[in-house]
């Protein structure tokens, strides 16, 4: 099983729950997700938000404490994702502009899977189920 690819954040912030979150495991968004939020809004901005934070596995609340430079990235890995691109070349990318130091190095980020997956990346651990699995 792959590890679970992780976005850096470069302004680390404090959650509703009082944790320090500087980083966020990264979930992998299905149809029935985006189903699911446009059946709570019509309003696209909301929408976003919603799959936004499904993906982080956080609420709505802590990604309202996002810096605007974050949410960029947010946004940017969502694009990825929906363009099918590989998501640990875009956290590679996210990364090194946001100088954020990673605990693997560039080399490290990407493996080889043996069944023709994504490349898994090292930049986060942990199950992808929510804020409080977030690297901190």
């Amino acid at each position: 099983m792959a590890e679970v690819l992780s976005l850096p954040l470069k302004f680390p912030f404090t959650s509703a729950a009082g944790v320090l979150i500087s980083s966020l495991p990264i979930k992998r968004l299905k149809r029935k997700d985006v189903s699911a939020a446009q059946g709570v809004s019509e309003n696209q901005n909301v929408v976003e938000d919603m799959l936004a934070a499904k993906m982080l596995g956080i609420t709505l609340e802590d990604l309202g404490e996002f810096d605007i430079a974050d949410a960029k990235s947010v946004t940017r890995l969502m694009s990825a994702m929906m363009d099918g691109k590989s998501l640990a070349e875009v956290v590679v990318e996210i990364t090194a502009a946001t100088g954020v130091a990673s605990s693997a190095s560039i080399a490290e980020v990407f493996r080889e899977n043996g069944d023709n997956e994504q490349p898994a990346a090292k930049l986060g651990h942990g199950p992808a189920a929510g804020a409080e699995n977030a690297t901190v």
